[in-house]
């Protein structure tokens, strides 16, 4: 009979630890910098043709203003992200330049990244539906659109963090998922 009460003991401080989470608590528990720089590192699962790439590089942005993501290994190629655009470029050639005043789900997108990296998790609740845990200040959840623009991306997405956030996975609706870890942040 002892035993049983040691182990009801054990679970009473326990599952505090282990609780839902909700917008409101991801507020409490992460910082949100106005700015942020560090390193990644990229996995991307491509399901055509059951591949796997890696890339890594560098990242900063500037809350409200720009991200900048600078892929190092294995080409170097920068994207730079605006509330209003989304500009790549490889080299001193640019591959990409999209506007979102031509472009609404450039706009969404762009919304939706600095969300992520900024914390603004009040926004991101505008295009998702949250579930995930806190145990003790780590926080793992998923956020599923509720955004039919956003639907048309992602399936689903996985963040990971503590005072800020150190990994993401998206899943998109083609199969292909890309996993990114951050590291050597500085605020």
């Amino acid at each position: 009979m002892s035993k049983l009460y040691f182990f009801m003991g054990l679970l009473l401080f326990v599952i505090p630890a282990y609780a839902q989470i909700s917008f409101a608590e991801l507020s409490r528990l992460s910082t949100a910098p106005d700015s942020l720089q560090g390193e990644f590192l990229q996995e991307k699962y491509l399901s055509e043709i059951d591949a796997h790439i890696v890339s890594s590089g560098v990242f900063e942005y500037v809350r409200d203003k720009s991200i900048r993501w600078e892929t190092e290994k294995p080409i170097q190629n920068v994207l730079l992200m605006t509330p209003e655009s989304i500009v790549n470029n490889q080299g001193e050639n640019e591959i990409i330049s999209l506007q979102a005043s031509d472009n609404p789900v450039v706009g969404v997108l762009s919304d939706i990244f600095f969300s992520v990296l900024t914390a603004d998790w009040e926004r991101l609740g505008e295009y998702f539906i949250l579930s995930g845990t806190v145990v003790d200040n780590n926080w793992d959840v998923e956020l599923v659109p509720k955004n039919k623009a956003v639907m048309q991306v992602v399936n689903r997405v996985k963040l990971k963090g503590d005072k800020l956030l150190n990994e993401i996975i998206f899943f998109e609706k083609n199969g292909d998922q890309t996993t990114i870890k951050f590291d050597g942040l500085i605020r």
